[in-house]
């Protein structure tokens, strides 16, 4: 099997070396060409991995619940709807948010799983704080691509779009109801 190309992209934070055991896992789950981009690494063998397709979530040893093994959890930017970084006295907690883990998020099952063990998350050290906050603006962007948008899209302010839908009311794109929907919709927003 080819070592996969480790490319560094521009922004995106790059923290390296995975272990051994890691490298092993990620190298086995790429795909023919998918190159990986980017790469936060955690405490107890556990790392974060963007590729230009996808996030790895990475998990190996005792304190991941994989005494004897590994496992890694691919997330497509189209599936993730957020992403949270929480830091507590000593560590944080980096967790994607998607549709396919619901179960895990929101309600007591959550409260059962230690980030430690979740498949949609790792748990840092809070000095490396600042490099999985990047990264998780990194995963907003390339999720706000993967949804038809860009980063600046989906910065556009509040005002600004609650304009253009009048523009596209006063153009007769939009009915008067249409418009007053979004425009509350909006309004929530700040």
């Amino acid at each position: 099997m080819a070592r996969p190309t480790v490319e560094y992209e521009e922004g995106w934070p790059f923290m390296v070396p995975l272990g051994k055991k890691e490298s092993a896992l990620v190298q086995s789950t790429l795909g023919e060409g998918e190159t990986i981009i980017g790469a936060v690494i955690g405490n107890f063998g556990q790392a974060a991995i963007a590729t230009e397709l996808r996030i790895l979530i990475v998990k190996t040893g005792l304190m991941a619940g994989q005494t004897f093994g590994g496992k890694v959890t691919s997330f497509d930017y189209r599936n993730i709807i957020g992403i949270e970084v929480k830091t507590g006295l000593g560590q944080g907690e980096f967790e994607l948010l998607s549709g396919g883990l619901s179960n895990m998020q929101g309600n007591k099952t959550r409260t059962k799983v230690k980030m430690a063990e979740a498949p949609n998350g790792l748990v840092f050290g809070k000095v490396d704080l600042k490099a999985f906050q990047d990264m998780a603006t990194k995963i907003r962007e390339m999720t706000a691509k993967a949804h038809g948008g860009n980063a600046s899209n989906s910065t556009e302010s509040i005002p600004d779009s609650i304009k253009k839908l009048s523009e596209l009311k006063d153009a007769g794109i939009l009915t008067s109801e249409e418009f007053e929907a979004k425009k509350v919709e909006l309004l929530k927003r700040l």
